[in-house]
Protein backbone atom coordinates (compact mmCIF):
# COMPACT_ATOMS: atom_id res chain seq x y z
CA UNK A 1 0.00 0.00 0.00
CA UNK A 2 1.23 3.58 -0.59
CA UNK A 3 -0.39 6.87 0.29
CA UNK A 4 1.27 10.44 0.41
CA UNK A 5 3.19 11.22 3.18
CA UNK A 6 1.81 14.31 5.60
CA UNK A 7 5.37 16.15 5.49
CA UNK A 8 6.21 16.87 2.04
CA UNK A 9 9.40 15.87 2.68
CA UNK A 10 11.45 13.78 -0.57
CA UNK A 11 12.68 10.30 0.57
CA UNK A 12 16.38 9.96 0.01
CA UNK A 13 15.79 6.00 -1.69
CA UNK A 14 12.62 6.37 -3.34
CA UNK A 15 12.98 10.29 -4.29
CA UNK A 16 9.15 10.49 -3.98
CA UNK A 17 6.88 12.02 -0.94
CA UNK A 18 4.92 8.28 -0.51
CA UNK A 19 4.76 6.16 2.31
CA UNK A 20 5.05 2.58 1.38
CA UNK A 21 3.56 -0.46 3.55
CA UNK A 22 3.30 -4.29 3.25
CA UNK A 23 2.56 -7.21 4.79
CA UNK A 24 4.17 -10.43 4.56
CA UNK A 25 1.94 -13.84 4.18
CA UNK A 26 1.82 -16.87 3.22
CA UNK A 27 -2.57 -17.07 3.56
CA UNK A 28 -3.32 -17.40 -0.13
CA UNK A 29 -6.67 -18.15 0.54
CA UNK A 30 -7.73 -14.63 2.49
CA UNK A 31 -8.64 -11.50 0.56
CA UNK A 32 -6.42 -8.22 0.69
CA UNK A 33 -8.87 -7.22 3.16
CA UNK A 34 -9.36 -9.58 5.23
CA UNK A 35 -5.91 -9.87 5.87
CA UNK A 36 -5.08 -6.34 6.76
CA UNK A 37 -7.71 -6.46 9.63
CA UNK A 38 -6.19 -9.60 10.98
CA UNK A 39 -3.36 -7.87 10.95
CA UNK A 40 -4.86 -4.65 12.50
CA UNK A 41 -6.16 -6.75 15.26
CA UNK A 42 -3.01 -7.96 16.24
CA UNK A 43 -2.73 -4.88 18.14
CA UNK A 44 -5.52 -5.35 20.34
CA UNK A 45 -3.70 -8.26 21.89
CA UNK A 46 -0.49 -6.79 22.03
CA UNK A 47 -1.61 -4.12 24.18
CA UNK A 48 -3.52 -6.37 26.03
CA UNK A 49 0.40 -8.54 26.89
CA UNK A 50 1.40 -4.98 27.38
CA UNK A 51 -0.69 -4.33 30.10
CA UNK A 52 -0.34 -7.74 31.61
CA UNK A 53 3.52 -6.97 31.72
CA UNK A 54 3.61 -3.81 32.87
CA UNK A 55 0.56 -3.62 35.47
CA UNK A 56 0.61 -7.70 36.77
CA UNK A 57 3.94 -8.53 36.88
CA UNK A 58 4.30 -10.54 33.56
CA UNK A 59 7.29 -8.99 32.75
CA UNK A 60 9.27 -10.69 35.65
CA UNK A 61 8.01 -13.99 36.59
CA UNK A 62 8.40 -15.13 39.83
CA UNK A 63 9.26 -18.83 39.80
CA UNK A 64 11.71 -20.77 37.82
CA UNK A 65 9.59 -23.53 36.46
CA UNK A 66 7.00 -23.32 33.70
CA UNK A 67 4.06 -24.77 35.95
CA UNK A 68 4.22 -22.03 38.79
CA UNK A 69 4.84 -19.25 36.22
CA UNK A 70 1.38 -20.45 34.63
CA UNK A 71 -0.76 -20.69 37.56
CA UNK A 72 0.73 -17.34 38.42
CA UNK A 73 -0.72 -16.04 34.75
CA UNK A 74 -3.51 -17.26 35.46
CA UNK A 75 -4.87 -16.14 38.56
CA UNK A 76 -3.14 -12.50 37.70
CA UNK A 77 -5.43 -12.86 34.15
CA UNK A 78 -8.51 -13.77 36.81
CA UNK A 79 -6.90 -10.45 39.04
CA UNK A 80 -7.14 -8.32 36.22
CA UNK A 81 -10.78 -9.07 35.70
CA UNK A 82 -11.70 -8.72 39.18
CA UNK A 83 -9.66 -5.58 39.04
CA UNK A 84 -11.64 -4.10 35.33
CA UNK A 85 -14.78 -4.88 37.43
CA UNK A 86 -14.02 -2.70 40.27
CA UNK A 87 -12.71 0.43 38.02
CA UNK A 88 -15.43 0.15 35.74
CA UNK A 89 -17.98 0.85 38.84
CA UNK A 90 -15.74 3.25 40.95
CA UNK A 91 -15.53 5.16 37.26
CA UNK A 92 -19.59 5.76 36.94
CA UNK A 93 -18.43 7.89 40.70
CA UNK A 94 -15.06 9.55 40.80
CA UNK A 95 -14.13 12.48 37.61
CA UNK A 96 -10.44 11.41 36.39
CA UNK A 97 -10.85 7.36 36.76
CA UNK A 98 -12.11 5.83 33.27
CA UNK A 99 -13.06 2.37 33.14
CA UNK A 100 -9.60 1.78 30.81
CA UNK A 101 -7.28 3.50 34.03
CA UNK A 102 -4.08 1.43 34.25
CA UNK A 103 -3.19 0.70 38.17
CA UNK A 104 -0.74 3.47 38.24
CA UNK A 105 -2.82 5.63 37.54
CA UNK A 106 -6.16 4.50 39.37
CA UNK A 107 -3.53 4.05 42.70
CA UNK A 108 -3.12 7.72 42.21
CA UNK A 109 -6.74 8.71 42.04
CA UNK A 110 -8.22 6.77 44.12
CA UNK A 111 -6.53 4.95 46.81
CA UNK A 112 -3.54 7.35 47.79
CA UNK A 113 -5.68 9.45 49.91
CA UNK A 114 -4.40 10.91 53.28
CA UNK A 115 -6.63 10.33 56.05
CA UNK A 116 -6.25 9.01 60.23
CA UNK A 117 -8.38 6.61 62.75
CA UNK A 118 -10.65 9.33 64.95
CA UNK A 119 -12.36 8.53 68.24
CA UNK A 120 -15.32 10.14 67.66
CA UNK A 121 -19.04 9.01 69.51
CA UNK A 122 -17.46 6.23 71.06
CA UNK A 123 -15.91 4.46 68.22
CA UNK A 124 -13.21 4.59 65.43
CA UNK A 125 -13.80 6.55 62.50
CA UNK A 126 -11.62 6.64 59.64
CA UNK A 127 -11.75 10.82 58.37
CA UNK A 128 -10.58 11.24 54.65
CA UNK A 129 -9.02 14.52 53.99
CA UNK A 130 -10.82 15.27 50.49
CA UNK A 131 -13.22 16.22 48.42
CA UNK A 132 -14.14 12.83 46.20
CA UNK A 133 -17.31 10.76 46.86
CA UNK A 134 -16.00 7.45 48.48
CA UNK A 135 -19.46 7.64 50.35
CA UNK A 136 -21.64 6.89 47.52
CA UNK A 137 -19.13 3.25 46.96
CA UNK A 138 -21.30 1.20 49.55
CA UNK A 139 -21.79 -1.86 47.72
Amino acid sequence: MREKSDSNQIDIFTQDTLVYRSILTDDWESTEKEVVEYYNNRGTSEKIFDVMNNDFGWKHLPFSFLNENNAFMIITAMIKNFYNFFVAIVSEKFEGINPTTRIKRFVFRFITVAGKWVYQARQWVLKLYTKLPYEQLNC
